[in-house]
């Protein structure tokens, strides 16, 4: 049952509150007319823990609906993509990939972004038999156990954390041994924290002295480094989120402490700079997107992106799903979607089966392909802050 259509007007964006929705369309101005329409899901904090990502998804969504209703939208359809705000938590990721799949009848959903809330709606894509792609969740294994509907346009840590090490190690020959600062409440930093970064670490004989726990949340962050201090480690890795962070980079620098910092993907934000302020200069982050790359397309796209957003840059979330959205519309023009309601389990296979097939997609991000474990191949970046900007690490 399709009835979300009602709460778009013209083109523009209606937010609704209790579980707060966001409907976008590529509605044309004038009187209503009866066509066609093409429902793709999507899932995002756009308020709540992690807010901000949200948010920014949402201005990356904005370009690709206005570059779609340039386009003649898909097959020559009108799109709506039917935007619900997840607050980042479980129970919300859970009722809202339900709703799309079974009440909206999505062709397919994109998100959610925390790696906790998409293993909570993964396995629902596959009771429902329904495509469902993260284009931020990192942690590993997630979408290999809920094959063939599950997909993550993004990388996973331990697709990445070996070229950060490998990378600052080689920067800072002289670490012989390291501190951990863990954020043990979020779902994916928890895993990078815990096992992703030991693994990475031991393999190149890089000893352990401490793993200490912070949580997401967290507003003081001295009593962990202060026990960090007392170790004294050669280097320390921070494996938390933008805002958590960035908080205990500034405690580290604050209690005079000039080890060089590593940190996990989701500390690869400009907000994380934001937040650090001086104190970010020389960490070192990996991240499949670098927002100052000077290919002509990437930095048109950047740009464009910074005049819509107030001036933020995007982040590598917001080129994903941006990417991902049009690998949806390559699918169902390709791939033989009627688009009519009584085929609707046909067109999600034939989706689901194109982007099981995807090969070197030319995305904003770079080439994608997705492999068997439905986890794309992405080239990571390695980025060091200098000067209040990430710079590329050759």
């Amino acid at each position: 049952m399709k009835g979300v259509k009602g709460f778009f007007q013209n083109g523009n964006i209606t937010m609704r509150t209790g579980a707060t929705m966001l409907v976008m369309s590529l509605a044309a101005l004038g009187p209503a007319i009866s066509y066609a329409e093409i429902d793709i899901g999507i899932l995002a904090p756009l308020s709540g823990k992690g807010a901000s990502y949200g948010q920014h998804q949402k201005v990356a969504v904005e370009m690709a609906q206005e570059k779609l209703a340039a386009e003649g939208g898909i097959k020559g359809e009108k799109v709506n993509f039917l935007f619900y705000d997840t607050r980042g938590e479980n129970a919300e990721a859970i009722s809202q990939t339900r709703r799309l799949i079974y009440n909206d009848e999505v062709l397919a959903v994109i998100g959610p972004y925390f790696s906790a809330e998409t293993e909570v709606a993964f396995p629902l894509g596959v009771r429902g038999e329904t495509p469902v792609i993260t284009a931020s969740s990192a942690k590993p294994g997630i979408a290999a156990k809920n094959r063939p509907w599950a997909f993550r346009n993004a990388l996973a840590s331990d697709q990445m954390n070996g070229h950060l090490v490998e990378a600052w190690l080689k920067a800072n020959p002289d670490i012989k041994n390291v501190v951990i600062l863990t954020d043990v409440k979020d779902a994916f930093t928890k895993i990078d924290g815990t096992a992703v970064f030991p693994a990475v670490l031991k393999e190149r004989g890089i000893e352990i002295l401490d793993n200490i726990s912070f949580q997401t949340g967290d507003v003081d962050y001295a009593a962990q480094v202060t026990k960090t201090k007392q170790i004294n480690p050669d280097g320390i890795v921070v494996a938390g989120l933008y805002n958590e962070g960035g908080n205990v980079v500034r405690e580290i620098r604050k209690q005079g402490l000039t080890q060089p910092v590593i940190g996990a993907l989701g500390m690869s934000e400009a907000k994380f700079l934001d937040i650090a302020g001086k104190s970010s200069e020389g960490v070192m982050v990996v991240m499949p997107f670098w927002t100052d790359n000077p290919d002509p397309r990437v930095a048109q796209w950047v740009a464009e992106y910074q005049k819509r957003s107030g001036g933020d840059k995007p982040g590598n979330t917001d080129a994903l799903i941006y990417d991902t959205i049009f690998m949806l519309k390559t699918c169902i023009e390709k791939s033989g979607v009627t688009n009519k309601p009584d085929q609707l389990k046909e067109d999600r296979k034939k989706i689901r089966d194109c982007l099981d097939n995807m090969t070197d997609y030319p995305g904003i991000v770079g080439p994608i392909t997705f492999n068997e474990d439905g986890d794309a191949i992405l080239q990571p970046t390695v980025l060091k802050a200098e000067g209040g900007k990430w710079v590329t690490v050759k």
